[in-house]
């Protein structure tokens, strides 16, 4: 049996273009230990990678490209062939780290490149090493991609560890084979966009649910606060994408960021979130001009707004969390989830070359930009495991991952979450957004600020803090 490329992943494969590549770079920082070596590293990858079993297969197309390809094991199959050698230039701090990964990672994921590939990396400074890979979208899975194989490469203790392997998804299809799935394929699109069309037609009292849900919200916490309302600004972050890209990391320290959700209730995302916006709005205050409006910033709930109009640090905290739970309350209602997959399934049901022309042109001809601005940017987070990693013996001391952008929604800001560190990797483009270590320092002192007010002036009573940020950075520069 033939195991089809999902929607989803269809969707992130076939509409990238050379301005919007979508795969995911993600890195872990190692600390120098006795016997690590190039190779040490590469037979840990080599014998860990394979047990995953999308990691050790390929996608094997249709004929004509009529319909979405299948996943095929690899006969023979060895993992060592993705791995490559690399060395950081002096001084070998993270700056060098972060220009060095990027320009291993840069292209897109096309037909003749692997699904994955991983550097083993030297010539850090203090004796560290670093692992990167590059995974496909097919592989990253919003994420869930990264976790599996991060899981899979690492240990909870410096001795290797024995893991479970994945079943296989079977040999490469015979022609026959093909067309036969290619033929249940078109059959099967032939019912999903009749199924679509029938969901249009109770879109109309899908519509009347939705507000009443809304309502339903705003009895339960109220209307959105003043600063989370107002029209969508177009800032830097909505314009056209070129082919570069930057990152850049930080690292806040958990212990930190869970006083200040103990002090002000919360999660500890929300805190990540609040000093995100703060870091922003110092950076627009260097860059440019502070937008009268929030940013729309999409989460794992949906897209909430991030105030970067507002000075005090705790407000930003609290309505953080009450748009955070508003999205958690609204689930969705705002039609959002339902659009993309609904998106993501109409991509699907074309042929893979009509998409990806599709893409092209839509890219080509500057469409993204000619609509008002939806979007700035997202945020993400990984991780969550408190115990100590370890990668062939030696310490994992960091953890980074940079995702896609979009156009229109040029910013993302990673957070990976392991032992006692909140590691923060912001990538952009550096034609549109300039100085993106200045958004992830300024994360990390953000938490510093916030960390300040829980201890000066409890539930926000008092002077605001947040100049302290702002004339910190103007004294670095």
């Amino acid at each position: 049996m033939t195991t089809r490329l999902g929607p989803a992943d269809a969707m992130a494969l076939h509409t990238q273009t050379p301005t919007t590549p979508a795969h995911t770079l993600s890195l872990v920082i190692l600390a120098g230990a006795d016997g690590l070596s190039h190779d040490v590293l590469c037979r840990q990858l080599a014998s860990a990678v394979p047990r995953l079993a999308r990691f050790r297969s390929r996608l094997v197309g249709k004929p004509f490209g009529m319909g979405q390809p299948v996943w095929a094991e690899i006969e023979h199959y060895d993992a060592a062939r993705h791995i490559h050698r690399a060395t950081v230039p002096a001084p070998g701090g993270v700056g060098e780290l972060a220009e060095l990964t990027t320009a291993l990672s840069g292209g897109t994921q096309h037909s003749r490149r692997p699904l994955w590939e991983a550097w083993t990396i030297d010539g850090l400074a203090g004796g560290r090493w670093a692992v990167a890979v590059c995974m496909s979208p097919v592989l990253a899975e919003g994420g869930l991609g990264v976790t599996a194989f991060w899981d899979t490469v690492l240990t909870g203790t410096p001795k290797a560890e024995n893991f479970s392997v994945e079943l296989g998804l079977g040999s490469a299809p015979t022609t026959g084979a093909l067309v036969a799935d290619m033929l249940s394929e078109m059959v099967e699109n032939q019912i999903t966009g009749a199924w679509m069309a029938a969901d249009a037609v109770a879109a109309t009292l899908n519509s009347a649910r939705e507000r009443l849900q809304e309502a339903h919200v705003n009895v339960l916490l109220g209307p959105a606060v003043a600063s989370m309302r107002g029209p969508i600004p177009t800032t830097v972050f909505n314009a056209p994408l070129t082919q570069r890209r930057t990152i850049a990391f930080a690292t806040a320290l958990r212990a930190d960021v869970e006083l200040v959700s103990a002090a002000f209730g919360g999660s500890a995302a929300n805190v990540l979130l609040a000093a995100c916006t703060l870091s922003l709005r110092t950076w627009l205050q260097r860059h440019g001009v502070v937008p009268e409006e929030p940013l729309v910033i999409t989460v794992a709930e949906g897209q909430v707004r991030v105030p970067v109009q507002l000075d005090d640090p705790v407000q930003v905290l609290t309505n953080m969390h009450t748009a955070t739970e508003r999205a958690n309350l609204a689930d969705g209602s705002d039609g959002t989830v339902g659009e993309a997959d609904d998106f993501a399934k109409v991509v699907a049901m074309l042929w893979p070359w009509a998409a990806h022309a599709g893409m092209r042109v839509y890219s080509e001809l500057g469409l993204a930009q000619r609509g008002a601005a939806t979007c700035h940017g997202s945020i993400s987070f990984l991780g969550g495991g408190i115990e100590t990693l370890f990668c062939a013996g030696a310490e994992v001391v960091g953890m980074y991952t940079a995702e896609p952008l979009v156009q229109s929604c040029g910013l993302n800001i990673t957070v990976t979450t392991h032992a006692d560190s909140m590691d923060v990797c912001v990538s952009a483009c550096p034609d549109n957004v300039a100085d993106v270590d200045e958004i992830a320092r300024g994360v990390a002192e953000a938490v510093d600020v916030l960390v300040a007010a829980a201890g000066r002036s409890p539930r926000g009573r008092g002077r605001s803090v947040v100049t302290q940020l702002a004339s910190h950075g103007s004294r670095r520069g």
